[in-house]
């Protein structure tokens, strides 16, 4: 097993010999230079400035929370208003469903007592 480790290696140390390096294209620091100075913003700029002011994000949290409780509520009355009928069967066919995915080889009918 060593001398096949001792390929791979030497394999591996052949592969970086035509190796250079990696240069980038001409202008590119002239061009870096020139957009980090600029002073306008892009579209993504002004949307995640804006998106980041506390107020928005407290408001976006309340409308979320509303809506949960909106949703919650609403499931409260659904289930006063004849759902429960309806959630009752929905958990017996789980049930139902859960049994066959439960199968077992162990036989409790006809244990063999001593």
């Amino acid at each position: 097993m060593r001398p096949d480790i001792d390929k791979k290696v030497q394999e591996t140390l052949e592969s970086l010999d035509g190796i250079q390096r990696a240069e980038p294209q001409p202008f590119f620091y002239t061009r870096l230079t020139g957009r980090l100075q600029r002073n306008e913003k892009t579209i993504w700029e002004t949307m995640g400035s804006f998106i980041s002011r506390p107020v928005v994000v407290i408001a976006g949290l309340f409308v979320i929370l509303l809506v949960n409780a909106f949703m919650v509520l609403r499931q409260d009355v659904t289930t006063t208003n004849g759902g429960f009928v309806a959630d009752q069967t929905e958990q017996l066919v789980t049930d139902n469903e859960y049994v066959l995915a439960t199968n077992s080889s162990f036989d409790y009918e006809n244990i063999d007592r001593p």
